[in-house]
């Protein structure tokens, strides 16, 4: 079975802007189905957002399309958010961690301090550490 992690929007974000990044390496690896991502709609329009702004609304409409397209979907209005995992890593990314624990997953990948605390965390230097596949030297 492919590894299987939740994915933050940094992991989308740092993987197009550095382009030697472990990060890079994840969409690498999730675009040829070697790995399985998971994302909620706050994700994609996080994402969609940043690209929008950044580089226009085409190249945003081709990561929304490209995290459809490789990553299961949830919908954060689908969870049960309790209040200790609000009080962990905060309102905005309570409902990452909340489809992390639902799923059952291992890992929550992100480069984000607000998931420190939070058992499942990886920066994607450690998830590419852990699947076994070389890292670079930073963390992103």
């Amino acid at each position: 079975m492919r590894n299987r992690a939740f994915l933050d929007s940094n992991v989308f974000i740092f993987g197009f802007e550095i382009p030697q990044s472990n990060s890079r390496a994840i969409l690498e690896m999730l675009a040829a189905g070697e790995i399985q991502g998971v994302v909620t709609d706050r994700i994609v329009r996080e994402v969609m957002r940043y690209f929008r702004r950044e580089h226009g609304k085409d190249l945003s409409a081709q990561f929304r399309d490209f995290i459809i397209l490789t990553c299961d979907l949830m919908l954060e209005v689908d969870l049960t958010i309790a209040p200790g995992l609000t009080s962990l890593v905060g309102r905005k990314d309570a409902g990452a961690l909340a489809a992390t624990r639902e799923l059952g997953l291992a890992r929550l990948v992100s480069t984000d301090r607000d998931f420190v605390d939070a058992p499942e965390h990886r920066t994607p230097r450690e998830f590419l550490s852990e699947i076994g596949h070389k890292p670079h030297a930073g963390e992103e």
